[in-house]
């Protein structure tokens, strides 16, 4: 992705936030799932020349059959580091809803302030980041990937949206348009739905009362007006439709 230079500054953020967390020598692998030489990978590298290979195990596991709170604010900062610069999240093998997930999993919210600030942090300059990337063969699957993701770990989806409706680049605009026409936000029932959304039916709901809105319409008018006579007009118009039925 091509992320502004605020998200490097949300990752420094987290370096900072978590540092005072250091590495057990023994990060507490429950043996009968992992083995002694994925223990070893998190050590192979100081932590942020930790790569992939190294913290996939781990990144599943971790809160779950891997090491307490204090062992997953240790990696923390590097494992969303690599997902935030990953190329293709879908392609990881690390899926971005169960990181984010793990957010909600170790209660963020109860964390010291500086801590949960840097995850705010983070996750908005992210989603900023998603909303600037430039449109890939007409699809934005991976925006509700990572408007999901988000989902997995905040309660309220309502600030991240009005970032949307408030963000008047063209790629941010093209975001919504092929969210609105590709997704399955719209659709009856939960046919197509990310499946990452169960259990989150609340966010879900949020973002699907969203997509309905006036503001959510109004937008995309404007947009039409703006690129007027383009194919982007027409894609536009469509994603209107969709969302309030032909005039």
């Amino acid at each position: 992705m091509a992320y502004a230079n605020n998200l490097d500054q949300a990752i420094e953020g987290f370096y900072s936030a978590f540092a005072g967390y250091p590495l057990p020598k023994f990060t507490d692998p429950c043996m009968h799932c992992h083995s002694f030489e994925e223990e070893l990978k998190v050590h192979a590298q100081p932590l942020r020349e930790l790569h992939l290979e190294h913290l996939r195990d781990y990144a599943v596991d971790a809160l779950n059959v891997w090491g307490d709170l204090d062992v997953f604010k240790h990696f923390l900062p590097r494992i969303f580091d690599l997902v935030a610069n990953l190329p293709d999240p879908s392609s990881s093998l690390i899926d971005t809803e169960i990181q984010f997930g793990k957010l909600r999993y170790g209660d963020w919210r109860t964390w010291p302030k500086a801590e949960q600030n840097a995850v705010e942090s983070f996750l908005h300059a992210v989603w900023k980041g998603v909303l600037n990337d430039p449109p890939l063969d007409d699809s934005y699957a991976d925006v509700e990937c990572w408007i999901c993701s988000i989902g997995q770990c905040e309660e309220a989806l309502g600030p991240y949206l009005r970032e949307w409706i408030e963000d008047e680049r063209q790629s941010a605009i093209l975001a919504l348009s092929s969210f609105l026409r590709t997704s399955a936000i719209l659709r009856e029932g939960r046919t197509g739905w990310n499946a990452f959304w169960k259990g989150r039916e609340a966010q879900y709901m949020q973002l699907q009362e969203w997509a309905r809105s006036s503001a959510v319409i109004a937008k995309l008018r404007n947009a039409e007006t703006r690129f007027r006579g383009s194919e982007i007009a027409a894609e536009l118009a469509l994603a209107r439709a969709i969302c309030s039925g032909p005039e």
